[in-house]
């Protein structure tokens, strides 16, 4: 049996069982799914414990070896944050390699009614949130809720949909449809500005359109030692809030230097009540 093919007008190609109409609305309610999601998530604040695992690579005559190896472990303060139309994830790091950090201003101290200053706080933030990252590949769509972005009224056309099977998510029984990105601009770009195509699976209920889980590919052929990055992440229901938050987010990222693994966990979702303006429609960098 062939995969189903959707193109970005989500004009389907009928397979044998008919299902393509089936599958056309499922994507749909995912569509209005995170079009609701993103609305009534707001700024959340959550606990997060992130384990980053570094392979340093070095040239042997039979190819790269492993060479050192480097691991860190740093509990945080996680904010997901909305800046225009995208989330940006910030890190306020209260303990490194099991070791407290000295305490510095929390979030709510971070920002004023200023939204030009904010804007200048915000950069200074993202570059403090990325300082304990270790290896040597910089890394920024590693913000929980990034894969959604797919589904969203705008951005959906610009991608097609194939199924790829169903699987049980936390005893939720969903689809599996992968996508591949196939219009201009793309979503991930390049230091330079480069396209870069991504592609994935997203898990859909398929009464609902709640996605449970994502996994979000992209490689980036434009570096001297190309890079390619995956994260996957898993929502659980949050009773607090009455929605699915993300509850692990595992990375793995590979170039000609460096292997990285990560791991987040996150707990105590709670909502951040600082209202927030910036001068800015998306995130720096």
């Amino acid at each position: 049996m062939r995969f189903i093919v959707f193109s970005a007008t989500l004009c389907l190609v009928l397979n044998e069982h008919g299902r393509s109409a089936q599958h056309a609305e499922i994507l749909k309610r995912a569509t209005e799914y995170v079009t609701k999601y993103e609305a009534e998530l707001g700024n959340l604040i959550a606990s997060e414990e992130y384990l980053q695992n570094v392979a340093w690579l070095v040239r042997g005559a039979r190819g790269p070896m492993v060479g050192r190896r480097q691991q860190r472990r740093t509990s945080s303060d996680f904010l997901m944050i909305q800046i225009g139309p995208e989330w940006t994830g910030l890190r306020k790091v209260n303990s490194l390699d099991g070791f407290k950090v000295k305490d510095e201003e929390t979030f709510e101290e971070a920002f004023d009614d200023s939204p030009a200053g904010n804007s200048k706080r915000l950069k200074g933030l993202i570059e403090e949130s990325a300082r304990h990252n270790i290896g040597d590949i910089l890394r920024q769509i590693n913000v929980p809720t990034f894969a959604l972005s797919v589904m969203r009224k705008g951005y959906v056309e610009g991608f097609t949909f194939e199924r790829a099977g169903d699987d049980k998510i936390n005893g939720t029984q969903t689809l599996a449809f992968r996508f591949r990105e196939v219009s201009l601009p793309t979503m991930v770009r390049g230091k330079n500005n480069e396209n870069l195509f991504s592609t994935g699976t997203l898990w859909i209920e398929p009464e609902t359109g709640r996605i449970l889980k994502t996994e979000f590919l992209v490689e980036n052929r434009f570096e001297n030692d190309p890079i390619k990055a995956r994260v996957i992440v898993t929502y659980t229901e949050s009773t607090k809030l009455n929605m699915l938050v993300p509850s692990l987010m595992v990375e793995q990222y590979e170039s000609g230097g460096n292997q990285i693994n990560c791991r987040a966990t996150y707990s105590n979702f709670r909502p951040f009540t600082v209202d927030v303006k910036f001068d800015i429609g998306k995130p720096p960098g």
